[in-house]
């Protein structure tokens, strides 16, 4: 693993999160048009799950891996910017902050730093040769 991927795996672990997040919202919205079959003639009791057994089942199968997915990205958040602030230059540090922990666009960071997008280029590549990733 390079030190990009190693600070990049953030965002795909958000990019994952939002992408659960969406398929939730979809499935709750779609949920309230399960409706359960009644008969009047009670049956055996089935193996199978009723579709709203099934769609509650769903739903909190995706609400765990969510919060699990959220409790991931906080530990790796706190562990790269640990890893970030031992970079020990404090322009290096603020553009790999913006990039690789609040998520912004070269764009947005080059504007919020007032720099060039070629500067920013220039100092990502010196940045990510100051951090030391433990292990890489």
């Amino acid at each position: 693993m390079t030190t990009k991927e190693y600070l990049s795996q953030a965002w795909y672990l958000d990019k994952r999160i939002r992408t659960k997040e969406r398929q939730l919202d979809w499935l709750r919205s779609h949920a309230v048009y399960v409706s359960p079959k009644l008969a009047e003639v009670p049956k055996a009791p089935s193996i199978r799950r009723s579709p709203v057994e099934e769609a509650v089942v769903r739903i909190t199968e995706l609400e765990t891996e969510i919060n699990t997915g959220i409790a991931q990205m906080m530990r790796l958040k706190t562990e790269i910017a640990d890893v970030i602030r031992s970079v020990n230059s404090m322009e290096c540090e603020t553009l790999l902050e913006m990039r690789y922990l609040a998520f912004l666009s070269w764009d947005q960071v080059a504007a919020q730093l007032s720099y060039s997008q070629d500067y920013i280029y220039h100092l990502h590549r010196k940045a990510l040769a100051l951090v030391r990733v433990p292990g890489i």
